[in-house]
């Protein structure tokens, strides 16, 4: 079996698709995220990413057996999967895990979106053999020699599993999923649209600690989150972060790596590039997500940072976020 861990970001954005000239460098679709821990491929999210990756997976032969997991069931996580190649693959085995109040809540919303008034071909006519069903935040997810399964505490899987522990944040309007993907070691967080709270979000903090990367929400500029940044209204309670709020749980679980992550949609590249350098200046070890970008965690984890205090931090200068250019509108979709 390859020893390879890596992470690769095929979408990016949140709330809505945005193609076209501002968007080039960092990308315009919406969340999708595939890890390959060894000849496994998880994905985390359905949004408009979901699509190339799914090409490029048919392509590869690597489409046999895919783990599929959602954050929430909002439709910016959700959209990208009538067109994911591999569901129309007869040969394909995917399993699709994510909350809901119910075992048949994820399936439910998957088939209603794509009954006969809104899509073409349902979810009964994809043609891979799909294992669907939502999960508990108390539930683990192993995937091992036996394949996939739940289970009820991490005691028993090999040292060869892929384990995935589920954090249930409420930070988001209906609620959202936080995976802690494990193997060999190491371990890749995926926290996005959730909210900071006033002293950070401590259970979040504890979920994340010492993770290799953390990818955290960070759609926000400070001024847009507060209404004070002109054509824009106030996005707080709307369950997203800002750089800061990602920054400071970064700095409070030690974790190796920051990735800034579900970008406004109404964001030029200029403007994610300063929320970008804005992060650098108060956790080094940061990177604004683009399409494309690959994290490899196959050597040594990258190094834990200890106990930077990031209210010091914050009382430094910071680089001042490029200049927006046009006329953009905030968005509080999903």
């Amino acid at each position: 079996m390859s020893n390879e861990l890596k992470v690769r970001f095929w979408g990016v954005r949140g709330s809505y698709p945005t193609p076209g000239a501002g968007t080039i460098k960092y990308g315009g679709n919406t969340p999708s995220v595939e890890v390959r821990a060894g000849e496994r491929t998880i994905i985390l999210d359905a949004g408009t990413g979901i699509i190339p990756l799914g090409r490029e997976l048919a392509r590869s032969k690597r489409a046999s057996e895919i783990l599929l997991l959602f954050s929430h069931l909002h439709h910016d996580h959700t959209q990208g999967f009538p067109f994911f190649v591999p569901a129309y693959m007869p040969k394909a085995q995917l399993h699709i895990f994510g909350p809901g109040g119910t075992p048949e809540t994820l399936s439910s919303v998957l088939e209603r979106n794509q009954s006969t008034e809104t899509f073409p071909l349902g979810l009964r006519e994809m043609a891979s053999t799909k294992n669907i069903q939502s999960v508990r935040e108390s539930q683990v997810i192993v995937w091992d020699e036996a394949g996939i399964r739940l289970a009820e505490s991490t005691v028993g899987p090999s040292d060869e599993a892929v384990v995935i522990r589920i954090h249930k944040s409420y930070a988001h309007p209906g609620g959202v999923y936080v995976y802690r993907i494990m193997w060999r070691g190491k371990s890749v967080v995926y926290a996005t649209d959730t909210e900071g709270y006033v002293g950070t979000d401590r259970k979040l903090v504890q979920f994340a600690k010492n993770a290799d990367v953390l990818i955290h929400d960070a759609q926000y500029l400070e001024e847009h989150y507060r209404g004070q940044l002109v054509g824009f209204p106030s996005t707080q309670g709307f369950g997203h972060s800002t750089v800061t709020m990602a920054c400071e749980v970064a700095a409070a679980s030690e974790t190796g790596r920051l990735v800034l992550f579900h970008h406004d949609p109404s964001y030029t590249d200029e403007m994610v590039a300063g929320m970008e350098a804005t992060a650098k200046s108060l956790f080094p070890d940061s990177v604004a997500a683009y399409e494309g970008l690959e994290i490899d965690l196959t050597p040594d984890p990258f190094p834990k940072r200890r106990g930077e205090n990031i209210a010091e931090l914050l009382q430094k200068p910071s680089p001042k976020p490029l200049s927006r250019g046009g006329d953009v509108r905030g968005s509080k979709i999903c």
